[in-house]
């Protein structure tokens, strides 16, 4: 009799261990709510976040930005690469500075300026207190800004359905697809806090990751001999980075922004999420 019944017995032990483990990767049970329960879970817990580090590619009319970015409500600090030009962005507070090497402020047509060669002697490696009222500080200020960067992960366009799993930077997610992926995918964390983890607007337009959610890190004004008010160069003042006619704009810095070049790929970006429609 006991013989018997050592087969079944170490049956249902092994069944057990594997809903276990199974569950173990959701202790919250997010997996089985619906889509548009676990879009608002995340949500929820986006705006509820303090700070976050963003990696990744962007890509947006045909051009390719790889962005490495740390931003909390008062402060952010990171930069942003593109056709070979790298811009580290800081802001403390309300003022934004920008920092490049002399091709950020050469001409992108291949002519020669003697005044870009002159302001990018000048300004080269240093950072560049951005006016608040000049165009490029909306577009590279967005960048810096945490919420808002978060809401426009919220732009997925069509039906979103469950489309399994997938471990991200080591946390396990459940993974979210608009339109079979081609209105973006969504990866949300199934341990702790539902964030969001991994973002795509589409197929070929970059994936961006988040991660070390409310970590803090420390911003600082740079030293003064590090600064350059470009406001008070004479005889005339070089064009603020990015907003020369012969120079391609970044990306808008602010998925809020109206820009046509913002981060939302081909997308519209107006700050608010997108309705969408849940299996």
């Amino acid at each position: 009799m006991r013989r018997r019944l050592r087969a079944p017995v170490v049956l249902v032990l092994l069944l057990w261990m594997l809903v276990s483990a199974c569950s173990s990767d959701d202790p919250t049970g997010l997996a089985g709510e619906p889509t548009d329960t676990i879009l608002e879970q995340t949500r929820t817990a986006a705006k509820n976040a303090t700070s976050v580090h963003i990696t990744g590619t962007w890509v947006t009319q045909k051009v390719e930005y790889q962005i490495d970015m740390r931003i909390k409500a008062d402060g952010a600090s990171g930069e942003i690469v593109s056709t070979g030009t790298r811009v580290q962005l800081l802001r403390v507070g309300v003022d934004l500075f920008v920092r490049g090497d002399e091709s950020l402020y050469q001409p992108r047509d291949g002519r020669q300026d003697p005044d870009a060669v002159a302001s990018a002697e000048v300004l080269r490696d240093k950072f560049i207190k951005v006016p608040p009222d000049d165009p490029a500080f909306a577009r590279l200020s967005g960048f810096t800004q945490l919420h808002p960067l978060l809401d426009e992960l919220f732009r997925l366009e069509g039906k979103v359905k469950k489309d399994g799993r997938k471990n991200v930077r080591g946390v396990e997610t459940l993974a979210l697809a608009a339109n079979k992926g081609r209105g973006g995918e969504l990866y949300v964390s199934l341990g702790g806090k539902p964030y969001p983890m991994r973002y795509s607007p589409g197929p070929n337009a970059g994936r961006l990751d988040f991660y070390e959610y409310d970590t803090d890190f420390p911003v600082e004004v740079p030293r003064g001999d590090q600064v350059v008010d470009y406001g008070s160069l004479n005889p005339a003042q070089p064009p603020a980075p990015g907003t020369d006619a012969h120079q391609s704009p970044p990306p808008s810095s602010s998925p809020t922004g109206g820009s046509s070049g913002s981060p939302s790929g081909s997308k519209s970006p107006s700050g608010q999420p997108t309705s969408t429609r849940s299996s």
